[in-house]
Parts: C-alpha cells; sequence; structure tokens
C-alpha cells in the first residue's frame, strides 16, 4: 500500500485501509484495535478536518480485519 500523508481519507479504498490496519495489527499484535486506529491516523496523517471521518473509516476496517481474519 502507498501512502502519501496528508492525502484525504476518501481518496483511499475500503480494502486499502483494511490492508494497513492488518498490517499494523500484524506488526504490532499488542495494540488495541483504538491504539491501531490512532497510529494509522497518525500514518495517514489526513485533514485535520477529518479527523471523525478517518476515525470512522479506519474503526470499520478494523473490524473488517478482524471479522476476515477470524476466519
Amino acid at each position: 500500500m502507498r501512502i502519501r500523508r496528508g492525502r484525504s481519507i476518501v481518496s483511499y479504498k475500503r480494502p486499502e485501509l483494511i490492508e494497513l490496519v492488518g498490517h499494523i495489527a500484524e506488526r504490532e499484535p499488542e495494540l488495541t484495535d483504538e491504539q491501531i486506529v490512532e497510529l494509522a491516523g497518525r500514518l495517514l496523517g489526513c485533514p485535520e478536518d477529518e479527523k471523525l471521518l478517518v476515525g470512522a473509516r479506519l474503526r470499520y476496517a478494523v473490524e473488517a480485519y478482524r471479522e476476515g481474519s477470524d476466519s
């Protein structure tokens, strides 16, 4: 996945965000879901006015990743 800091969260497709949180979760298995969301948000560096949207999209990505890795 290619991350360009400062891009709008809407420019990322869901599979890209799931891949990002999956990568973080695999490298840092001790992190909670909320910590993964926080770290992913910092890595993306999206505009500050998108903070709520970034959190919502990343929480969805974590949930989708967890559901996919349970099977």
